[in-house]
This record gives structure tokens, C-alpha cells and sequence, in this order.
């Protein structure tokens, strides 16, 4: 964080820090041998999910899930159902890996690529983007996101202006609104 001095790790920190990293290698372990042998099961899914919970910067598991969810919406037996449900799974996902760093590249492009399929509702992401953006207002990964579910609601270029004044008037030093006025 910026203007944040560094302090000595404490004792208890550091033991926290090693369990996460030992948990985090058994997890990856177990995670590349499903993702290495193309393993789709319900279990090596969950996997994954329990690995961007720790890690939302894994790429390979992102990518895995992509594998996974084209697997399961190829299946003869997926109907509309069917891939609503995996679809909005992903969206779950992907907001608790967000919850965890809401600042990853994987995740907000993950978060893309499911709406992208077109099975799933862009009603509550302006409703998420209100949290994360509340919770830091400048960030950049999530305005960019905000563009295009503004393109994809079709909201209008007023609405859009609208709300970046609103976030000017709150943080006047708030650069990533002032950019997003470019419209």
C-alpha cells in the first residue's frame, strides 16, 4: 500500500505466512496433476476454485476453468439449464477470488470471458463494480470493467458521466474517474 511503512514481520505472522504457503503448494500440486491429465471432474473444479481463493494471480488456473467450462458446455447432455448454472458458478468464483485481490488482471478477465458466453445476466455486475469500487475507488481494473459492462448494458453516455462526477465530487484526486470521462 502506498505511504504504508514496512514493519518487522511478527513472529506469528511469519508462522500464518509459511502455513499459507505450505497449504498453497499441496493445493497447486494436487491442482496440476488434474489440470496436466485434462481432468474435468467435479472435484478437480473445486480444486481450482479453492486455488484462486488463495492465488486470484494464477493464470494456469484460469485458464484450467476456461478448459472446464467449455468441456462441460460441450458435453451432449448440456442443455440451457445446465449452462446457466456453470456459467454463474464461474461468476461465483470469480467475486471471491476478487474478495481476496480485487486488483487481478486473471480474475477481471475471467469475469469477461463468462459474460462474454452470453448465458449470463449483466444485471448485478453494476451492483459488484459499486462494492469493489467503494472499497478503492482508483482502481483501474475495475473501472476498465465498468466500460464494458456500460457497453454491454447499453447504459447511456450520460448515465456514464454522471457517475464519474459523482465519484469526482466524492475523491477529487480520483485519476481512474477522470479518465473514464474520455467518453
Amino acid at each position: 500500500m502506498h505511504g504504508r511503512p514496512r514493519k518487522a514481520p511478527k513472529p506469528e505472522d511469519e508462522a500464518a505466512s509459511s502455513a499459507k504457503a505450505q497449504k498453497l503448494r499441496a493445493v497447486q500440486t494436487q491442482f496440476f496433476s488434474f489440470h496436466h491429465n485434462k481432468i474435468y471432474t467435479k472435484e478437480a473444479v473445486e480444486l481450482s476454485a479453492k486455488l484462486l481463493e488463495i492465488n486470484p494471480e494464477s493464470y494456469t488456473a484460469w485458464n484450467y476453468r476456461k478448459l472446464a467450462v467449455e468441456h462441460y458446455l460441450n458435453l451432449p447432455d448440456c442443455n440451457p439449464d445446465s449452462i446457466k448454472s456453470v456459467l454463474d458458478d464461474e461468476l461465483r468464483v470469480v467475486e471471491n477470488a476478487l474478495r481476496q485481490n480485487f486488483k487481478s488482471y486473471g480474475a477481471w478477465h475471467h469475469r469477461k470471458w463468462v459474460l462474454s458466453k452470453g448465458h449470463s445476466s449483466i444485471d448485478n455486475e453494476l451492483r459488484l463494480l459499486d462494492k469493489f469500487q467503494k472499497a478503492d475507488s482508483r482502481n483501474f481494473h475495475a473501472w476498465n470493467y465498468r466500460r464494458y459492462v456500460a457497453e454491454s448494458m447499453k447504459r447511456s453516455e450520460q448515465d456514464e458521466l454522471k457517475y464519474t462526477e459523482d465519484m469526482i465530487y466524492t475523491n477529487f484526486s480520483n485519476y481512474s474517474a477522470w479518465h473514464n470521462r474520455r467518453l
